[in-house]
């Protein structure tokens, strides 16, 4: 017998699921849904395990969807109970769970009749087996038995397809309920046979039977169990299905609060119950005390992914030691880091796109927006659980306090943080909270400090070394190493914090500092947790600096005077000396330098890959793909010899000076992001950029995307010649840089697809107008070569026309 069966045959099951697929998670990539803002607390601080469903994500209905209390392992310790505790857990469990229904009923009969027993070992030897040998409790033994006729009818086999169940067997089998529920001595097998009742006539589509017979056999007995919360489940789905709505969701939030298991079962219950139209004051009318509404209220509150602070107050008036407060303040505090923290983080330092790419990327106005309006609902947030910590109702007011002190932080209100975290520091904390109160100070203690410079970095280094062991723990202990934390677990929330100190907090002030060698090398710690398909910090290295920042650190690396906190860096880290080599000659091609060029890429034998292109091809539109009939390869180092060489025969043959000057341009186009020979200067690229220059660009990255050298190469050369038809040539390649230098709007950049499609039409007008055609044709009309160009380009053809 499976898990799932044994949750059948205990009555795990609730009727909230029943008919209805659970578990929906789309299919393919996408979104992380736990890691798509910026997030620094722990949401395990509230340490309430049976409320890890309802975590915060924005992108999931639930933050996990495996029940974190197991009713199998609640009903398997109450049988342990029955037996005086003369069994243990893993037998009860495994008697009522795997054993299957022949050989318990051999048991039986050999009990009964006192027949031989042919039973398996594993049976035999069992401590429930023996319990029932011992004591002869066919009454127990009976109910086992009943259980797994009746498990076959009311276990969901499939999520995706209706289940097909035989009505006239189930109708004999309740029917022989009945009669056992009469016969029934105890309590104890009173509310299990009508549990079973129930269940088999909400299965059975016997929606007003079940109702009946839960208040009948159900409602008035008393015994401790989870069949109570599990029966009264089955009452609400019940309801549910004969349309009385709003009884059914009071009958699931009581179902919810009044046992840890089936949490969330009963919250589906409760979601599919209430009808979004409806005023959540109907459904609260049917509460008997201030408890049921408060644990109602709590409820809807887990289901709003708007601020709840407004939740949180109501539920807090109504019954402070509600044992759901600090989950839902935790869920607050989540809240406003994806609405609040994450964009303000965006925004400081102007610093770009640095650090991870969230999901959200927010422009200026909607950045200042979206702060305008968390800001004051976070003041409040920070009043009220400031407010709860200093009183003694809530179960955790020590993670209150914590929590004001970190909305603090967010508000960036850096004496505030401390005033809260003061007191904190002396107190006796449980292990989660003291480790967020670390964080929380590390936090402020970084971004409070207007420079970091090596006194600063030698006071943080214990704390950042901390949180590094927080981020390997289990991995040392199990002996593995360059393990990626991706998933909901407690584990991969400690390396991602890890990872957010290091890349969106210490990187991005390093790089406002201009210290872009400790800013790549503050993203590659993380990284050197995590496998190598992805590599941020080299994407980093490449992207950012120049090669004279390269080079520089490079020479870092290689001396090894590091003070201990830049040696904890270079140790743990992704990003190795070899890779800064081998970009260094490739930063020095793209600065046009080519002795350094040379000297760096001579350094790295192996490291010049062929590439099958000719570099000075002369194309009159752009291509990408080798051309056919292209046999020309080259590597790094020889286009930057080749590239010097042309500076310096057009010094020195000033008879050739234009051909020259003309191959330059040809050399200097082809390594553009429009070019035939890109992948010399770049290592990967997007089809989909182009045509414009990215926010925070390089000086690379500008001359890359707009062809503002080749251009003026081309200039010089048409200037050298006295040749028309070169000079046609020269002024049309002019034309084709010109072209690049042109913005194309960014819809992004405008706050209505109408404004965006406007500009769009100007811009393609604009780009058809080239500044270059009006000369080439006044001047030049009359050469073959233009004659030539009319056919190949239809912008130039278009402009000749009109």
């Amino acid at each position: 017998m499976t898990w799932k069966t044994f949750t059948a045959v205990c009555g795990v099951i609730s009727a909230g699921l029943v008919s209805f697929p659970q578990n929906i998670i789309g299919c393919g990539g996408g979104i992380d849904p736990y890691d798509y803002y910026l997030s620094f607390f722990n949401q395990y601080a509230a340490s309430q395990i049976q409320y890890k469903p309802f975590f915060y994500t924005n992108e999931q209905f639930l933050f996990d969807y495996e029940e974190p209390v197991s009713a199998a392992e609640v009903l398997a310790k109450e049988w342990v109970d029955f037996t005086g505790k003369a069994v243990s857990e893993k037998d009860a469990d495994a008697f009522v769970m795997k054993f299957p229904a022949k050989d318990i009923n051999t048991l039986y009969y050999h009990i009964e009749k006192k027949t031989p027993a042919t039973l398996p070992d594993s049976i035999s030897r069992n401590g429930m087996s023996q319990y029932f040998l011992k004591n002869k409790n066919l009454e127990a033994l009976g109910y086992i038995l009943y259980a797994k006729k009746v498990e076959p009818h009311v276990t969901e086999i499939s999520q995706w397809e209706p289940e097909k169940r035989d009505s006239l067997v189930m109708d004999r089998l309740l029917k022989n309920g009945l009669q056992l529920y009469a016969a029934a001595k105890s309590d104890l097998f009173k509310l299990k046979y009508a549990y079973q009742v129930v269940r088999l006539a909400h299965y059975n589509n016997r929606g007003n039977d079940a109702i009946k017979y839960y208040d009948e056999m159900v409602s008035g007995n008393t015994t401790p169990s989870v069949l109570q919360s599990m029966s009264l489940a089955l009452k609400a789905g019940a309801l549910f299905r004969t349309g009385k709505n709003k009884e059914a969701a009071y009958l699931f939030s009581k179902a919810f609060h009044q046992s840890q298991a089936k949490k969330i079962s009963n919250y589906y219950g409760f979601d599919w119950s209430v009808v979004k139209t409806d005023n959540p004051k109907s459904y609260l009318a049917l509460c008997k005390n201030n408890d049921e509404k408060a644990d109602m209220l709590s409820l809807f509150a887990l289901k709003n992914p708007d601020n709840g602070l407004a939740f949180l107050k109501q539920i807090y008036q109504l019954k402070p030691s509600s044992d759901l407060i600090p989950t839902l303040v935790v869920r607050e505090i989540n809240k406003y880091e994806e609405r609040y923290l994450t964009p303000l983080i965006g925004k400081e330092y102007n610093t770009g796109i640095l650090g991870i790419s969230y999901y959200y990327q927010y422009s200026g106005k909607e950045t200042d927006s979206l702060l305008r309006k968390e800001k004051p609902e976070l003041n409040a947030f920070i009043e009220f659980v400031s407010n709860l910590s200093k009183e003694s109702k809530v179960k955790d007011p020590a993670l209150m306090q914590l929590s004001a002190a970190y909305g603090a932080y967010i508000l960036r209100d850096y004496n505030k943080a401390d005033s809260f975290l003061a007191p904190l520091k002396t107190a006796k904390l449980n292990d989660r909270l003291r480790d967020q109160l670390m964080l929380t100070n590390l936090l402020v203690q970084i971004s409070a400090r207007e420079k970091i410079d090596a006194a600063f970095e030698e006071k943080i280094l214990p704390s950042l070394k901390w949180l590094y062991s927080k981020a390997v723990k289990n991995e040392k202990e199990k002996g593995e190493e360059n393990v990626y934390y991706y998933g909901n677990g407690e584990q991969s929330q400690w390396y991602k914090f890890y990872r957010n100190v290091l890349v969106d907090i210490l990187s991005k002030r390093y790089k406002a500092q201009g210290q872009l060698d400790k800013a790549v090398l503050a993203i590659g710690s993380p990284e050197s947790l995590m496998p190598d398909y992805y590599d941020q910090s080299t994407e980093f290295l490449r992207d950012q600096l120049n090669g004279r920042q390269a080079e520089g650190l490079y020479h870092f690396l290689a001396a090894k005077k590091f003070t201990p906190f830049e040696q904890f860096l270079v140790t743990n880290n992704r990003l190795k000396i070899k890779i800064v080599a081998d970009f260094a000659g490739t930063a020095y091609l793209r600065d046009y330098n080519y002795d350094k060029a040379i000297e760096w890429l001579q350094k790295v034998p192996g490291q010049n890959k062929v590439i099958e292109k000719d570099p000075f091809k002369e194309l009159l539109y752009d291509q990408e793909e080798r051309l056919p009939g292209d046999n020309v390869t080259t590597n790094k180092l020889a286009y930057a010899k080749e590239m010097k060489r042309l500076q310096g025969l057009a010094k020195t043959d000033a008879k050739n000076a234009a051909q020259h000057l003309y191959k330059l341009a040809l050399g200097y186009y082809n390594v553009t992001y429009y070019g035939y020979a890109w992948n010399l200067v770049e290592y990967w690229r997007s089809g989909a950029d182009g045509y414009y220059i990215p926010k925070n660009a390089t000086a690379f990255q500008k001359d890359y995307y707009t062809a503002s050298t080749a251009e003026s190469y081309f200039r010089k050369a048409m200037d050298a010649s006295s040749n028309a038809e070169f000079k046609a040539k020269c002024l049309f390649m002019m034309a084709k840089c010109s072209q690049k230098q042109l913005q194309k709007p960014q819809y992004g950049d405008f706050g209505s697809y109408d404004e965006y499609s406007r500009k769009t039409d100007m811009y393609l007008l604009k780009f058809a107008e080239n500044k270059y055609y009006a000369q080439l044709k006044a001047q030049y009309g009359n050469t073959q070569f233009y004659e030539d160009a009319l056919t190949r380009c239809s912008y130039l053809a278009d402009f000749a026309g009109k």
